[in-house]
């Protein structure tokens, strides 16, 4: 998984509550060992800000973004699943619709998307989100696809870019990709979520 970017302030917010969170956390942690009398041995340190940050942002990033997402807090889209849908390609001019799985693994800052076809598979390198446009919520990443063996020969290694619009209420990502000079390839994307 790879980190990825987004137009909202959110990242800047939440880091700021968590760092909160983590004095008051580690605040409290002393105070209640202050008030039981306990010392603890020199080769035990006390939980540190540090500590509870680490611990939070783990959990957060992980897991709880989601909890935060279904009541509103939190807007970075969960696109995490398996996608099924199909891909028109310029190469044999939008004639046919290709078969496509997309796998989407996401945390709170990393991603990973995977779309594989029956001739090739392709992985993401770099992703960003675009939230604040009036279409909707965007996703745009930069991939390497590769051929598998049994590939029309013409086809090789090569890198491109796909920008896929997120709809919540139908839960499609629907776009368009262009790879690059090797195979000066574009289509159109479609993808409903399971």
């Amino acid at each position: 998984m790879h980190p990825y970017s987004i137009d909202i302030q959110e990242r800047k917010n939440v880091l700021l509550f968590l760092a909160i969170i983590s004095i008051v956390l580690s605040w409290s942690f002393y105070r209640v060992l202050d008030s039981y009398h306990i010392t603890l041995p020199w080769y035990v340190e006390s939980p540190s800000v540090l500590f509870f940050y680490g611990l939070l942002f783990s959990v957060f990033d992980r897991w709880a973004w989601k909890i935060f997402r279904k009541i509103g807090i939190v807007k970075t889209p969960n696109l995490n699943g398996k996608w099924k849908g199909y891909l028109k390609s310029s190469f044999d001019e939008h004639s046919a619709g290709i078969k496509a799985t997309l796998e989407i693994f996401q945390d709170w800052t990393r991603i990973k998307i995977i779309l594989n076809t029956e001739q090739s598979s392709s992985y993401s390198e770099s992703a960003s989100f675009v939230i604040e446009i009036p279409e909707g919520k965007r996703l745009s990443y930069q991939y390497i696809n590769e051929p598998k063996p049994d590939a029309v020969k013409t086809m090789s290694i090569h890198r491109g870019t796909a920008i896929l619009l997120f709809d919540e209420k139908e839960y499609t990502l629907i776009g368009e990709y262009y790879s690059g000079r090797d195979r000066q390839n574009f289509g159109s994307l479609y993808f409903k979520g399971g």
